[in-house]
C-alpha cells in the first residue's frame, strides 16, 4: 500500500498501556503499509500540532492512537488548516480508558481489521460540532468536537480523571470516580436556550451535549442521538438526588434512562447554556474550562474511516 500514512501516538493512554503495547503493534503496520511515519505525544496540545502539520503535507491518512481526548486533539488540529476542505483521513486506533467514539462507530480492535480498513479506504464525512466557552485561563475559546460534551457533574467528573492516574480502565475507572465527586457535587442553576426559545431555566446535575451516543466508558447516555445527522441530542439530568444519580446511571448502560420524569431530551441545531455558578465544562472527555457555552453543529467536516 502505497498512501502516507502518519500515526499519532499517545503513551499515557489506557493508563500508560499504550506505551508498553504500540512497539510491537507498529510492526503490523509498517510491515503492510510502505509509507509509514509514527510521532508520540509528550504532552497536551502536541497532537494538534503534529495534525495540523500531517494535513499541510498532504499524508492520506491520519492514525489516532489514544483515547478520546486523543482524537479530539487531532481532529482540532486537522482542522486549522485555512483550506476549509481537508483531503486528510482520520483513522481511530483505540487505546484509551472510555473511546467511547469508537464504541458509536463500531470500528475495529484487532490490527488485521483496522489495516484491512484502510486498505478498503471506507471513510464518512461527520459534521463536527463547534463550541464556544471559557478556557481554565478566563479567556474566550472555540474548539471542536466529533463525540460528546457535559456540563455540570458529568464533566466535575472527567476533571477527576484527568487530574488522577486511572487506576483501572473503561467505565470501572468512572464509575470510581462518579461516586468520588457524587456526594461533595451542588446541583447547578442554569438557563438554556435552544434554537433561541428558553427551554429550561432551574437546577441541573449534568447537560450532556451528545453527537454520539456513548460516554463515560460505555454509558448510552444519548440513545437518540446520530453522529452523521445534523442536529445535538441535548440530554438534561436535572436536579436530581444523589441516589436518584446512582440508580438512573443503571439504565444508562442501556440507555433506557430517558423515561425518567428529570430527563429531558431535545433535538436542536444550536444551544447556549448560561450560567452564575462556576460549572465545569469537558469536550470529548477532556477539560477545557466553564460555561457559559456556546454550541452548533458546524459546517467544517472530518472524514473518518468506517
Amino acid at each position: 500500500m502505497n498512501k502516507k500514512i502518519i500515526a499519532i501516538i499517545n503513551p499515557v493512554s489506557a493508563g500508560g498501556k499504550t506505551a508498553e503495547v504500540w512497539p510491537e503493534m507498529s510492526k503490523h503496520f509498517k510491515k503492510e503499509i510502505n509509507n509509514f511515519t509514527e510521532k508520540y505525544t509528550k504532552e497536551p496540545g502536541d497532537a494538534i500540532r503534529i495534525a495540523k502539520e500531517a494535513v499541510e503535507l498532504n499524508y492520506d491518512y491520519l492514525l489516532a492512537v489514544g483515547g478520546d481526548g486523543t482524537v479530539n486533539e487531532i481532529i482540532n488540529g486537522m482542522l486549522l488548516v485555512k483550506d476549509k476542505n481537508v483531503n486528510t483521513k482520520l483513522v481511530i486506533y483505540a487505546q484509551g480508558t472510555g473511546s467511547d467514539l469508537s464504541r458509536t462507530l463500531k470500528l475495529p480492535k484487532r490490527i488485521d481489521e483496522l489495516i484491512n480498513l484502510i486498505k478498503t479506504g471506507k471513510s464518512k464525512k461527520i459534521k463536527v460540532v463547534e463550541a464556544n466557552f471559557v478556557n481554565s485561563k478566563l479567556e474566550k475559546e472555540k474548539r471542536y468536537f466529533l463525540n460528546i460534551a457535559d456540563c455540570g457533574m458529568g464533566a466535575e467528573v472527567a476533571k477527576k480523571l484527568n487530574e488522577n492516574k486511572k487506576i483501572t480502565s473503561g467505565s470501572l475507572n468512572y464509575i470510581l470516580r462518579i461516586f468520588q465527586v457524587l456526594f461533595n457535587y451542588q446541583n447547578k442553576k442554569v438557563k438554556i436556550e435552544a434554537d433561541n426559545k428558553l427551554i429550561y431555566q432551574g437546577k441541573i446535575n449534568t447537560a450532556v451535549i451528545a453527537h454520539g451516543n456513548y460516554f463515560g466508558g460505555g454509558i448510552k447516555v444519548a440513545p437518540e442521538a446520530d453522529l452523521f445527522g445534523d442536529k445535538l441530542n441535548l440530554i438534561l439530568l436535572k436536579d436530581f438526588s444523589r441516589l436518584g444519580i446512582v440508580l438512573n446511571l443503571i439504565k444508562g448502560y442501556k440507555g433506557k434512562h430517558l423515561s425518567h420524569p428529570l430527563v429531558d431530551s431535545y433535538q436542536v441545531e444550536e444551544l447556549k447554556i448560561m450560567t452564575k455558578e462556576s460549572v465545569e465544562l469537558e469536550l470529548d472527555g477532556e477539560s477545557v474550562g466553564r460555561c457559559n457555552a456556546k454550541f452548533k453543529i458546524s459546517e467544517r467536516e472530518i472524514d473518518v474511516l468506517i
